[in-house]
């Protein structure tokens, strides 16, 4: 998945490739050896998200990084709620209409 780190308030930015992430952090590959600091934003292009991450691992082109953000993952959590409750109305609706079937088989049967 395509992302930049951005540092610097901003006025820098190194583009990179998110290789794994989870709801705790990530794992980047940057293109070359960069000089980057400890803390920085990381912009993620496909969920047009941004998260401050801290950094916990550095290993050549590969780093590893927390998110430092907790208050960012609230409203992907109630995102979720919100889908999932759609989702069970929608199983319900269906079973109604189905029972409203059988019912009706039933009485023609």
């Amino acid at each position: 998945m395509k992302a930049e780190i951005r540092y610097n308030n901003g006025t820098m930015s190194t583009p990179c490739l998110i290789r794994d992430i989870s709801e705790t952090g990530a794992r980047l590959e940057i293109p070359g050896d960069f000089v980057l600091p400890n803390r920085f934003d990381l912009y993620i292009e496909k969920r047009n998200q941004t998260r401050r991450v801290l950094v916990k691992r550095r290993d050549g082109r590969a780093l590893g990084v927390a998110f430092d953000d907790p208050a960012e993952s609230a409203p992907a959590e109630a995102g979720l709620a919100g889908r999932v409750a759609k989702l069970e109305a929608g199983v319900a609706e269906v079973k109604e209409q189905l029972a409203k079937i059988m019912a009706t088989l039933e009485r023609s049967g």
